[in-house]
């Protein structure tokens, strides 16, 4: 009987761990795995955050992850990690940035903002990073997150 309980326990254990383990993943570094290969699939992320953008296409730029960060590096790659990204493992590696227009971000005031973007860092189809700010002069960047 003692031999049937302390099984039991182990295998309850093991699954609770299981568990704790698979919302770890989803809610901080489970992003780092998410497959965005298509438009749809990157359409349907950014409408997950409540976003929602321009029907225009992206801009798609191909960027390089620097081997070496710079100060503004390191403080962009803080942001990224605030939203369970970290650029760090991939420097010296290529990537893609797609650029969306976003359609509905309110400001403080409760105004729609005309001039944000949301940014998208793939690497091999993978989320990596991203991020949402304002082009305007006086704006804003903040985690996708």
């Amino acid at each position: 009987m003692k031999r049937l309980n302390k099984k039991r326990i182990l295998l309850t254990v093991i699954a609770v761990a299981t568990v704790l383990v698979t919302i770890l993943m989803a809610v901080t570094g489970g992003s780092k795995s998410l497959k965005l290969e298509s438009e749809k699939e990157r359409r349907s992320y950014i409408s997950t955050l409540g976003i929602t953008v321009s029907e225009e296409p992206p801009v798609i730029r191909n960027i390089v992850i620097p081997t070496e960060f710079s100060a503004v590096y390191k403080k962009y790659n803080e942001l990224q990690k605030q939203s369970g990204f970290d650029l760090w493992d991939y420097r010296g590696e290529f990537a893609v940035q797609y650029t969306y227009i976003v359609t509905n971000y309110k400001n403080d005031k409760g105004e729609i903002e005309q001039d944000v973007r949301i940014n998208l860092i793939l690497y091999e189809g993978k989320l990596i990073g991203g991020d949402i700010s304002s082009t305007r002069l006086d704006g804003f960047m903040k985690g996708l997150r």
